[in-house]
């Protein structure tokens, strides 16, 4: 996947010599959209890191630092933050970012009009909550452009990891002119005007997006590459051989069957690292196997042995009984896992009874919806297995492309379950995806506040309208050409920070 464009000459840079070699890195199925207030895929999240830029952004090992925000002011009580922005601050046609910039982005991001999936990540700003529901105008949240370079936002209660939103893509700047002119197609890869350092220069659908250093970004000098492809594959197999062929420096994945070629064959390009990434079954609660039924829900939960679901994973994954990594947590502590074993399958056919099945009347047919990617299949298959083994219980897989999910999800289009996986930098932001358009935190002491995500946390739990599987951990080959590339907790690896070596092999 070779795109071909001009490159701007004599460009003084650390590494300049190897500058006109792109970095090809994969990024996976081809994302849903580019528009920061709608897509919800891993892979637009990692373009979008590269193309825009917020108050905050993330460094190498994932960390929130200053971005188009210089510093910021917090009042005493927590509740107003005063951000002002770098006077450099360019989008990449020129014009200058401004306060407004977020203003308009921001009240965008909660416009119920907008049909956000991710909106609620905002609910900790004044008003946002009743904006999405439809409850105020957009021009009601709590945010407000002081002058051209100050952003001042204000809080519903004092977040003690409101940062982790500044550095979120749903906080990004929107550039008025394009949007003006465009409308919902602002956002396209033809239109897509952002402000970050690195710009889009082409796409091919289902192929790759070409990025080219942004000379407009005001952190340019320390940006090695002058040119990265990024690969879209539906299928990890692709990607990995791609790297083999050497057409590829990074991939976004390793098919699980691989790991023991990689630790093999490849240890010197291998990183497997715990991620903040969990993988759960969405439940469609009038789902009809189990509507006015919930104790043969409760029968499938207790019938997956997640042990057993990830012991061929090779470190690539943990058991999880919660949604919220335990990392996350600031005092870690998993929920109770309960019964484990034959004393954990014995309690699923105990619930299986009380729901009214058995020898003379068998268990309904339970759907599962999933990307149809082998290593995905695989899991839903080991799944349906294990109802199959310890219930009776037969299973339909309907196998989608890997874009429709979150769609499908969004418009619950789908009779039973959901399998997907969610990532998250913070317990609030991790738990938005999973709890109700109406839960909005009422503490503001920051240990009360986890004492509160705990108990929805379990209220989720208890009620089974998510069903967590595992734990992650981030899977790439890099070759050992790529230069700068830090394993962190979030996998977050900004590509402006990357670069290759001078003359190294592949």
């Amino acid at each position: 996947m070779r795109l071909l464009v001009a490159l701007c000459a004599g460009i003084g840079l650390a590494g300049a010599a190897h500058a006109a070699d792109p970095l090809r890195i994969g990024i996976g199925p081809e994302p849903e959209t580019l528009d920061p207030h709608r897509g919800v895929s891993i892979g637009a999240a990692r373009l979008l890191l590269d193309l825009c830029e917020g108050l905050l952004t993330r460094d190498g090992a994932g960390r929130t630092i200053p971005g188009v925000a210089a510093r910021s002011d917090r009042s005493a009580d927590g509740l107003t933050l005063v951000f002002h922005l770098r006077p450099d601050a360019r989008w990449w046609n020129g014009d200058p970012v401004t306060a407004a910039d977020f203003v308009r982005g921001w009240r965008r991001a909660v416009d119920p009009a907008t049909g956000s999936g991710i909106a609620d990540l905002l609910d900790g700003v004044e008003n946002a909550a009743n904006i999405r529901r439809g409850r105020l105008p957009p021009d009601r949240l709590g945010v407000q452009a002081a002058d051209t370079r100050t952003l001042v936002v204000r809080l519903e209660r004092p977040l003690a990891d409101f940062d982790t939103i500044l550095a979120h893509r749903i906080t990004l700047p929107v550039h008025g002119p394009t949007l003006d002119a465009k409308g919902v197609d602002f956002a396209n890869a033809t239109n897509l005007t952002c402000n970050g350092p690195f710009r889009l220069v082409e796409h091919r659908l289902q192929e790759r997006y070409l990025l080219e250093r942004a000379d407009t970004w005001h952190g340019r000098a320390g940006v090695a590459l002058a040119r990265v492809e990024m690969r879209v594959a539906e299928r990890p197999e692709l990607e990995l051989n791609l790297f083999r062929a050497g057409d590829l420096h990074i991939t976004s994945a390793v098919p699980p069957p691989m790991l023991d070629w990689a630790r093999a064959e490849r240890p010197d390009a291998l990183h497997v690292h715990p991620w903040t990434s969990l993988s759960a079954l969405a439940t469609n609660p009038d789902g009809p196997a189990w509507r006015g039924n919930p104790d043969f829900l409760l029968a499938l939960d207790l019938a997956l042995d997640r042990e057993q679901l990830t012991a061929a994973s090779q470190g690539r994954s943990v058991p999880a009984y919660g949604l919220v990594p335990a990392t996350l947590w600031s005092r870690p502590a998993a929920p109770d896992a309960g019964p484990k074993g034959e004393a954990r399958r014995d309690a699923a056919r105990a619930a299986l009874a009380r729901a009214g099945f058995g020898p003379d009347r068998p268990p309904p047919r339970v759907e599962i919806v999933f990307a149809g990617a082998e290593a995905i299949r695989q899991r839903v298959v080991a799944i349906a297995a294990q109802w199959k083994q310890v219930l009776g219980v037969e299973t339909e897989l309907v196998g989608v492309e890997s874009r429709m999910v979150s769609t499908r999800l969004a418009q619950r289009d789908f009779q039973g379950f959901l399998y997907n996986t969610w990532i998250g930098y913070s317990p609030s932001q991790m738990l938005a995806s999973f709890l109700p358009p109406s839960f909005t935190l009422t503490a503001t002491d920051p240990a009360a506040q986890q004492a509160e995500l705990r108990r929805a946390e379990q209220e989720v739990l208890d009620s089974r309208r998510f069903i967590p599987l595992f734990q992650g951990s981030s899977l790439h080959m890099v070759s050992p050409a790529v230069r700068g590339w830090q394993d962190n907790l979030y996998d977050i690896h900004p590509v402006r920070l990357l670069s290759l070596a001078p003359g190294a092999d592949h």
